[in-house]
């Protein structure tokens, strides 16, 4: 059997984003491998793509 290494396996999956919550304004924190975020105030998960769609709707 193949040997390989697991980045995930020692690393925390959770990064600060630097976004604010849909809902509350909280910071939100993105778990990459499912590509969702979720606030670390009212803790609602939200898919990442609707968080950058958001941020761009809110600039122009």
């Amino acid at each position: 059997m193949a040997e390989f290494e697991n980045p995930y396996a020692e690393n925390d999956p959770f990064v600060e984003a630097h976004f604010d919550c849909l809902d509350c304004g909280g910071k939100l924190w993105e778990y990459a491998i499912q590509r969702q975020m979720v606030c670390e105030d009212c803790r609602e998960v939200f898919p990442t793509q609707d968080v950058f769609d958001e941020q761009v709707a809110a600039d122009s």
